[in-house]
């Protein structure tokens, strides 16, 4: 059972995002798979400014859904562009509100 599932069940809410750990990287790899930022960009339905600030480094942070998506369509490992983290979300007993707990990614 995966820390999603784990976490769904006992009533909290996990949520996910994905840094990237090199944006030259992520460049070389698109163009060594013959992909302008455009083409990438359609591929995994974002606009090509989405993959031009993912390349230049002003966009850090992005969805899970996306990182595997430009990960597949490079044939890559996600683990090799992208680095998980993951907060969990608890329901605080006497206030109803959530406070948030790092998990090791």
């Amino acid at each position: 059972m995966s820390t999603q599932q784990r976490a769904r069940r006992r009533g909290r809410r996990l949520e996910c995002w994905m840094e990237v750990k090199d944006a030259g990287t992520l460049r070389r790899c698109r163009k060594s798979k013959g992909y302008t930022q455009r083409e990438l960009a359609f591929l995994v339905r974002r606009s090509h400014t989405t993959i031009y600030a993912l390349e230049s480094g002003r966009l850090k942070n992005i969805s899970e859904d996306l990182a595997c998506a430009i990960a597949a369509r490079l044939g890559r490992d996600w683990e090799e562009l992208f680095v998980a983290h993951e907060v969990v979300a608890m329901p605080d007993v006497a206030t109803g509100a959530h406070s948030e707990t790092a998990v090791a990614s």
